[in-house]
């Protein structure tokens, strides 16, 4: 999923970046849209031309900034796309923890539903295994903040290899 860049896509980025420098400074809940409008130099009919609610503008920042990160690694295989989403993750670190700060992981899980989750026009085969793979990717992120990004990615990806094989050996017995 790449965004094209637009006046309209400058427009929701200043939108998003105010909504998340006001972040660093209040409570998310404490955060009125007429403040993320002066912030971002905007009327609030651009703010709800473009979003329903301040979290889908989190949601856009996340996926303006986390998946060109993502895409500018190489994921030649499952490892590789592991790390790339650990390392594309760990760079966006200061807003990941201000979300979860937050109490707002449910944002983060709508990014990730977002980019890998299942889609409408996917057969059920497709969506099932989609989703179980978007839940292993959710699941696994989520554990990693919640205990302070210490394993770095490389060592994220091999855990997370390493159980896989672990449950898929043990599938059966």
């Amino acid at each position: 999923m790449q965004i094209k860049s637009t006046l309209n896509t400058h427009i929701k980025d200043y939108i998003a970046q105010s909504l998340i420098l006001l972040l660093k400074q209040k409570p998310f809940d404490d955060i009125k849209i007429n403040e993320i409008c002066q912030k971002a130099g905007v009327n609030r009919s651009s703010f709800y031309r473009n979003f329903a609610n301040k979290e889908q503008a989190i949601v856009f920042y996340l996926q303006l900034n986390m998946i060109p990160a993502y895409l500018a690694r190489p994921l030649n295989n499952t490892r590789a796309v592991f790390i790339a989403m650990f390392e594309s993750i760990n760079e966006m670190g200061e807003v990941v923890d201000l979300l979860y700060a937050n109490d707002l992981s449910h944002i983060f899980l709508q990014y990730i539903k977002d980019c890998c989750g299942a889609k409408p026009n996917f057969d059920d085969d497709e969506a099932y295994r989609t989703s179980l793979i978007m839940g292993l990717v959710f699941g696994s992120l989520d554990e990693w903040i919640v205990r302070g990004r210490k394993q770095s990615p490389d060592e994220m990806a091999n855990k997370i290899g390493e159980h896989l094989q672990r449950i898929g050996a043990n599938w059966d017995k």
